[in-house]
């Protein structure tokens, strides 16, 4: 029995009651509340704009349509209102030409 793949090393499985199921490890969230995941989302928002407009070199209208039709769904005033939250890491993403591989280890759920 040593030979075989241990699935579950310490034997025990974690009870989600949120699913009402058991998994192997324990859900955690990265954004406790509501404002903060609006943050998250906004800081993402804001660097694939920073993508767009820098690195693809794409006009304004034309990132604010993709942003707001395909990949977020959003209106165009909440790309304009997340990219003025954020416009110290724009400025900073800017300043230090942010690469596409810095971007995605910041972001790896995207592709960039």
């Amino acid at each position: 029995m040593g030979s075989q793949l241990e699935l579950f090393p310490c034997g025990k499985l974690g009870f989600n009651e949120r699913c009402g199921k058991l998994s192997s490890t324990p859900l955690r969230r990265s954004a406790a509340s509501r404002g903060e995941r609006i943050r998250l989302r906004n800081r993402v928002m804001t660097a694939r704009l920073y993508y767009w407009r820098e690195i693809m070199r794409r006009r304004l209208d034309d990132v604010m349509i993709i942003l707001a039709e395909n990949e977020f769904f959003v209106d165009e005033r909440t790309i304009n209102n997340a990219w003025l939250e954020c416009a110290d890491f724009f400025e900073w993403l800017c300043s230090t030409h942010a690469t596409v591989r810095q971007l995605r280890r910041m972001f790896p759920s995207w592709k960039w």
